[in-house]
């Protein structure tokens, strides 16, 4: 899996998150996680860089072509 996939793997994962707390628990708390959400992804649109590379270059996804090793 590449770096790519496994950013939108999380953020699938925040934005239905983000959808069963708007439902379950705080409409509004929900609402804001996917405003962060749609920051996120113009922030990443412009830089090629994703707050969550924090967490995926450590446990080793890396780019598409990237040397593996």
């Amino acid at each position: 899996m590449t770096l790519h996939q496994a950013r939108a793997v999380a953020q699938g994962i925040v934005l239905l998150a983000s959808a069963a707390i708007a439902l379950w628990v705080s409409t509004p708390v929900g609402l804001a996680l996917v405003a962060v959400m749609g920051v996120v992804k113009l922030q990443e649109a412009f830089t090629d860089r994703c707050p969550s590379d924090l967490v995926l270059r450590p446990l080793g996804f890396k780019k598409a072509g990237e040397a593996k090793g």
